[in-house]
């Protein structure tokens, strides 16, 4: 394993960069060398502390620092960033692009993000993020020894740089007199917005709306959305601020201005939904969960998996429901059998919407003819699938390769240990998220403590299966022990009220959870629900929670169970996007552009579809945007981009 060491002089210019601007982004690359197994940082090249875009200006920016590194005999190792916040490390969108594009000339590239809450404690102020195998992802590193103490594989070269770094800020000032790539484009700032907007392909003028974070809802009226040639947002500001009268007075394309009764929002993501059961949804639902699975679910993904041609109707249908739903990303269940499920890829790639896909993993099954031959079959059909999946999308440049696969072990009780041990080390080595089902009916929790002699999730926690890139559908039965065990491996739950309402025996306990930190977005489960419409999960998933809160408030607890709708739409939104490890549902500079314009009422006439029995009103008020939520559909939805590319929804106007 390779490890890392940080020469003073790096670190004490990453830290009078952050010092000097403690209250905007800043962001710069490393240079150093590999020796042997040690990539030795040497120094560090401070590039911006306002155009923190992958615009231009970072492409030039990181052109002649690879050129100076060059000259030096070095190569750009790494990228580090501050954020405007102190308590803000996340590295994702931009900073992952900067560090993908890096590691992409340097495969051990490693990224810092400064912890800003260390600053002035002594204490090494960077938190690490490496790669995710075989993936665009960056992840922070989470080891037994934190960074920068023994058994670390990250290292300083001088231990006692930190406190010197605090000195020489403190005592002597040096920060001041310290520059960046940015301080030489002050005085040309007009010649900086040209080239800027040489890559702008889109731009939008209008309300957009969007959940940054929990309980946070913002209606940005009247901004302006710049969006470049590969489709992500390259700016987004309030259309009356000087930076975005410059960029509009220079860009020379057309803007399109959203209608002041409609307003753009992130698309929405499905964390669970199995795809060969949409040919059979709202059937049978009332059975017991293990009966239903018998009598419907295996069925219905055999005869996918004998009829290749059904299989590419039923997908591609899929596919066009989806989008005319405004669902944008979509963790997928599958089938059992490879070419059936890289049908299902190609279907979601062609249609355009960013999917996950998963080829299910059984070896244990109650239908004979449903079940794959032995563990080892079943373990090289899932490599087989991986590879095949990644082959299928090669040809598209990285930007447009919305499709990935998942390691998907159906549930406990139908894999044996055999097959999950080797899952969990498949997935380790080919770097890919795993998805299954958790403790989601009483029945199939008390076969697995039977057959097992422990929950499920100790089992899938004993095979690395319960780690960051793990999705878990349902989980109603976790205790709060249990959500605290989620939370700390950073494990995602994909909360199906609809289908939990049908086949578990208990609510999700969807605040408690959310309070300890554990990652939650919204899944149909199509079809154990019944509606592909996430905007129907939103409303379940509130309704249920105050049912919750109801019986919180009979019983005399003093804590509110409760979500309100705006929690609901930052979990279809964001809140989806980040257990699914991507970085759209929020409109920021960084962000793939994926959103979907939505129409509540005419210029010059009432509401639209249920919303009919309104009179234009004036702006996007959270007013009107909670009987959208209440009572909308896709009536409302009049457009649908996915990476800057507009697809065609049912409703779409016809482009000129």
């Amino acid at each position: 394993m390779v490890s890392y060491s940080l020469s003073e002089n790096a670190y004490l210019k990453i830290f009078f960069h952050a010092a000097k601007h403690p209250h905007l982004p800043v962001n710069g690359v490393l240079l150093g060398r590999r020796a042997s197994d040690v990539v030795v940082i040497e120094d560090v090249i401070p590039l911006l502390h306002h155009w923190t875009s992958l615009s231009p200006m970072m492409e030039i920016g990181l052109d002649l620092a690879k050129g100076y590194a060059e000259a030096q005999e070095m190569a750009l190792v790494g990228y580090y960033q501050a954020s405007e916040r102190l308590d803000d490390t996340a590295l994702a969108p931009v900073g992952e692009r900067v560090a993908q594009k890096i590691r992409d000339q340097f495969n051990d590239a490693v990224a810092f993000v400064i912890d800003g809450d260390k600053l002035g404690t002594g204490d090494p102020a960077l938190l690490p993020y490496l790669p995710q195998p075989s993936t665009s992802f960056w992840r922070p590193c989470i080891a037994q020894s934190p960074a920068f103490t023994t058994g670390s594989i990250f290292l300083l070269d001088k231990a006692d740089s930190p406190a010197r770094a605090i000195s020489l800020v403190r005592d002597h000032n040096l920060h001041e007199k310290f520059g960046d790539f940015d301080d030489h484009l002050e005085d040309s700032q007009t010649s900086s917005l040209l080239l800027t907007t040489m890559t702008i392909v889109t731009a939008f003028k209008g309300t957009l709306v969007h959940c940054p974070s929990l309980g946070q809802l913002e209606v940005l009226e009247d901004h302006i959305l710049l969006v470049d040639h590969q489709g992500f947002i390259s700016y987004v500001g309030p259309a009356g601020s000087e930076a975005s009268k410059e960029f509009l007075a220079r860009i020379d394309i057309p803007i399109t201005t959203i209608p002041s009764g409609s307003f753009l929002l992130p698309t929405f993501c499905d964390l669970h939904l199995h795809a060969p059961q949409f040919l059979f949804q709202g059937t049978g639902l009332h059975l017991p969960l293990m009966q239903w699975l018998d009598e419907y679910a295996f069925k219905s993904e055999e005869s996918l998996d004998n009829r290749p041609e059904l299989a590419k109707a039923v997908y591609v249908r899929l596919a066009e429901r989806l989008r005319d739903a405004g669902t944008g990303a979509v963790l997928l269940f599958g089938t059992i059998n490879t070419t059936a499920n890289l049908i299902l890829a190609e279907a979601m790639q062609t249609i355009g919407i960013r999917a996950l896909v998963g080829k299910l993993s059984m070896d244990i099954s109650s239908r004979p003819s449903y079940v794959e031959s032995s563990a080892l079959s079943s373990i090289h059909s899932a490599e087989e699938f991986i590879d095949g999946c990644r082959d299928l999308v090669s040809s598209y440049e990285p930007h447009r390769r919305l499709v990935e696969p998942v390691i998907t072990p159906r549930f406990v009780p139908t894999c044996s240990d055999e097959l999950l041990q080797g899952l969990g080390k498949l997935a380790r080595d080919k770097g890919v998220r795993i998805q299954s089902h958790l403790a989601e009916a009483h029945e199939a929790v008390q076969w697995v403590l039977s057959e097992r002699h422990k929950d499920d999730i100790d089992v899938f926690d004993n095979f690395d299966l319960l780690t960051e890139k793990t999705v878990q559908a349902h989980c109603t039965f976790l205790d709060t022990d249990m959500l605290s065990r989620m939370a700390g491996s950073c494990s995602a739950v994909a909360h199906c009220p609809l289908s939990n309402s049908y086949f578990s025996e208990k609510p999700f306990p969807l605040r408690e959870a959310l309070d300890l930190g554990v990652p939650i977005g919204l899944g149909t489960d199509i079809a154990g629900g019944y509606s592909i419409d996430i905007m129907n999960s939103m409303r379940q998933a509130v309704a249920v929670s105050r049912i919750r809160d109801g019986t919180r408030k009979l019983s005399g607890d003093g804590r509110s169970l409760a979500i309100d709708w705006k929690d609901a739409l930052y979990l279809a939104t964001r809140g989806g996007a980040t257990a699914l490890g991507l970085s759209c549902g929020v409109f920021q500079a960084g962000a793939p552009f994926d959103a979907q314009c939505i129409e509540l009422y005419k210029e010059s006439d009432k509401g639209v579809g249920a919303l009919d029995f309104f009179e234009p009103q004036s702006g996007i008020t959270l007013g009107v945007l909670e009987k959208w939520w209440c009572i909308g559909d896709e009536r409302n939805r009049r457009s649908i981009w996915i990476q800057g590319q507009r697809l065609d929804v049912k409703n779409a106007p016809k482009r000129a």
